[in-house]
């Protein structure tokens, strides 16, 4: 015997009501079903389990809201859920199945074309909707909601490929937990064709001071904001890996939205060095830099003057074409001022030119502050006390002097000469 009730609750009473209702405990059915689009209580099946033992039925089923959607959703019973619901498991799995194999398609022939590894390799990513490419005039509002644009492949990740969107100079300062960046200017140049290249005077003047004011932040608190862009690869309808005469890297066609372009997300952290990044959770931003920036100049350019530094220092000049760091007890350096430039003793090359270094910032600092900073940092210590030639003590006073190795093709103003 079958029995199915359209009611939303069925209580242990009800349950025996219905039991009582239809079967006679003088000819019992051998079993007995019951199926209702309920959630049954457990007093509901003890109910339903002992009435009908005391009518005699053998063997029974209490089929509630649970145990119908788990029949519905078996392979046997899907043209039951298609009949009745308008869903087909069966169909929805073959889809599933595409969309898995499309995204591995995608991802296997990115990495042909990219290399396992992709890094600085450009990609041109274009809107699947777009018509027009590559007249750029056909949209007026191009520059704000570019239909095609290149970008750098940074990386790969599991479900899609990361490019570099913006490079940004920016300022860390960890004990304080503050940071700030400028969008003055993007240090993200992708690769691009040779004809499509024009000088823009005005945008690198713009580069040059910014990265003038950048360079004059302490070594400790300078950091680059990273801006990177994440394409999934069940986003990605096609790829062209030859590219054409306009853009000579692979072209990736996808469906770009309004306000995030072709990205399905975004990651976002500071990055220290090379080997370090920061996330941004807990910092609070302030003010750092200026909305205009000064236009970049020297201060004095040191011709028939050096400074005197220990082999060790030069040795790393020799071999380090970037910053260097100088700790001096004794006033040595005092004279010097962010933006002058002097050349370094015993540097000379084949010309009898000296190293010449760019002042970037000049500070001082106690015995106890580096002491403190030293702590976590041995060698530190052993490069500060190497320089000022004794044990470096609490009260003393340092003066830090931090520098960039300068050419003369650098020097494009004339200054007072000392």
């Amino acid at each position: 015997m079958i029995q199915c009730k359209r009611e939303k609750e069925l209580g242990p009473k009800r349950v025996e009501a219905i039991i009582s209702d239809a079967v006679n405990p003088e000819s019992p059915p051998y079993g007995y079903i019951l199926a209702a689009p309920a959630h049954f209580s457990k007093a509901a099946h003890d109910k339903f389990r002992e009435h009908l033992r005391d009518r005699g039925v053998m063997e029974f089923h209490l089929w509630g809201a649970g145990e119908l959607e788990d029949m519905l959703h078996q392979p046997k019973n899907d043209h039951i859920l298609f009949a009745f619901f308008g869903i087909s498991l069966t169909s929805r799995r073959r889809s599933r199945t595409t969309e898995i194999r499309t995204a591995v398609n995608v991802k296997n022939k990115l990495r042909r074309v990219l290399g396992d590894h992709s890094s600085h390799q450009s990609v041109l990513l274009r809107d699947l909707q777009d018509a027009h490419y590559p007249y750029k005039d056909e949209y007026k509002d191009f520059d704000k909601r570019p239909r095609w644009k290149e970008y750098s492949a940074v990386a790969f990740h599991p479900l899609g490929l990361i490019v570099s969107v913006a490079r940004h100079y920016a300022y860390i300062d960890k004990a304080k937990a503050e940071w700030d960046f400028t969008k003055a200017v993007n240090n993200v140049m992708p690769v691009q064709s040779h004809h499509r290249r024009h000088r823009d005077v005005d945008k690198e003047d713009l580069r040059n001071a910014v990265k003038g004011f950048w360079e004059q932040l302490p070594l400790a608190k300078k950091a680059t904001f990273v801006y990177n862009g994440f394409i999934r690869f069940d986003s990605i309808a096609f790829i062209d890996d030859k590219g054409d005469t306009e853009y000579e890297c692979p072209h990736l066609f996808v469906d770009f939205h309004n306000e995030r372009g072709p990205f399905a997300d975004s990651i976002q952290h500071l990055e220290i060095n090379e080997h370090q990044h920061e996330s941004l959770e807990g910092l609070k931003r302030i003010k750092i830099f200026p909305e205009k920036f000064p236009k970049p100049s020297f201060g004095t350019v040191y011709r028939d003057k050096v400074i005197a530094v220990n082999d060790r220092t030069r040795a790393t000049l020799k071999y380090n074409s970037g910053g260097i760091t100088l700790y001096d007890a004794d006033k040595k350096y005092s004279h010097l001022k962010p933006t002058d430039v002097i050349g370094v003793d015993r540097t000379e090359d084949k010309e009898g030119k000296n190293t010449r270094l760019k002042i970037t910032n000049v500070r001082v600092a106690t015995g106890k502050e580096l002491l403190d900073a030293c702590k976590d940092n041995p060698p530190l210590k052993q490069e500060i006390e190497h320089q000022i030639s004794r044990q470096l003590k609490p009260g003393d006073t340092i003066q830090i002097v931090e520098a960039l190795v300068l050419y003369d093709w650098q020097i494009e103003q004339n200054r007072p000469v000392v």
